[in-house]
């Protein structure tokens, strides 16, 4: 049984075996890539010929069921067809590389991606980035979307600088691009009949909703094909319309990428549930790559503002405990002014009295 660097360096050196000529010069070359959340897979990359945008074929779960017992020459086999499908996409792309740096050309197809500052530091150093609290966009162009999923690439600093625009002007098209993919808002009761019953949910955000009449509310916001959707939490407008259709103030959690949820704040959850309830629910359910935060968020429904709900409590208790202090303190204060001006007034008495008796006994 060979270890981990064992089993990928010998997909390297027996791929070519199982890949037409066109790939007999390929330089092979294993390398670790960085995805979301510090997660590190490794990936092989075999050119054809000069094409310029070569796929990367991951190596981590060939090798999970090769220690599960299956054959590693069937493996390569694996890896070899992996990259032949690969290629007709690749060369789709290649064609469209020069279009990569036409911003015009690009900037619909950019996309908000989302994750927490905090567990990507690494994998954003090279990246554009705007804060927003807890979390951190960053940006991509996706060059394909369909059912299959995303083909997309990142934009970088120096992709950025190419285009010669600033940050902020990727970050307000990007919205706008997110905007146009579809921001949906559905119940998550209907969600789970959808799954049974293939209906698709009704879209709640322009709704006005009566809270008292539902029971265990708690939606999902989302795109339409439900892919890089909890972007759409950023935008300060879909919050705050998010909030009139609710009636309140509410909680989001980072359930993943894909989507956040919403749960009115109806005084029925308390901040460290709802914490150890995310915490269980990315350590279980969640794949490392796909997990959004373990950080609840507040969110204001009139004023859109949106923090950290653990923080946000502890502000407010300091808040209180500072208006308890200063009331006090304001009693305390009039109360000793008092009784130093008393003291004040005997103290003046003091010498005259000493001062008389002094007299009189002289």
């Amino acid at each position: 049984m060979m270890n981990r660097k064992e089993f990928y360096e010998y997909v390297k050196d027996n791929v070519k075996e199982y890949l037409p000529e066109s790939y007999k010069d390929a330089e092979i070359k294993l390398q670790e890539v960085e995805k979301n959340n510090g997660l590190k897979l490794t990936g092989i990359t075999i050119p054809n010929g000069d094409q310029r945008i070569v796929p990367t074929v991951y190596l981590d779960s060939l090798y999970q069921e090769y220690i599960n017992g299956k054959d590693v020459d069937s493996c390569v086999g694996d890896v070899a067809d992996m990259r032949i499908e690969a290629q007709g996409k690749a060369e789709f792309f290649d064609m469209g590389v020069p279009d990569v740096f036409d911003y015009e050309k690009m900037k619909e197809k950019l996309q908000v991606r989302i994750c927490d500052k905090e567990w990507n530091t690494d994998r954003l150093a090279d990246k554009v980035v705007t804060e927003h609290g807890d979390f951190a966009a960053y940006y991509a162009v996706n060059l394909e979307e369909n059912g299959e999923g995303i083909s997309s690439i990142p934009v970088t600093v120096s992709l950025m600088n190419e285009w010669g625009v600033s940050a902020e002007q990727i970050q307000a098209d990007a919205m706008t691009a997110d905007r146009k993919r579809g921001v949906t808002l559905m119940d998550m009761n209907e969600i789970i009949k959808s799954m049974i019953f293939g209906e698709e949910p009704e879209n709640l955000l322009n709704e006005k909703m009566d809270m008292e009449a539902m029971e265990n509310s708690m939606f999902c916001l989302t795109n339409k094909a439900k892919m890089n959707g909890a972007s759409l939490l950023l935008q300060e407008d879909i919050r705050k319309q998010i909030g009139e259709c609710l009636g309140s103030d509410y909680f989001v959690i980072p359930s993943s990428i894909h989507e956040v949820l919403i749960i009115p704040d109806n005084g029925i959850f308390q901040v460290p549930e709802l914490n150890a309830m995310v915490k269980e629910v990315n350590e279980t359910q969640v794949e490392r790559e796909e997990q959004l935060s373990d950080k609840v968020q507040f969110c204001d429904g009139k004023t859109a503002v949106m923090e950290n709900a653990e923080r946000r409590e502890a502000r407010l208790e300091k808040e209180k405990a500072a208006e308890k202090a200063e009331v006090k303190g304001g009693i305390h204060g009039k109360l000793e002014k008092a009784k130093a001006e008393i003291k004040a007034k005997e103290a003046e008495k003091v010498p005259k009295n000493k001062s008389k008796d002094l007299a009189t006994a002289l």
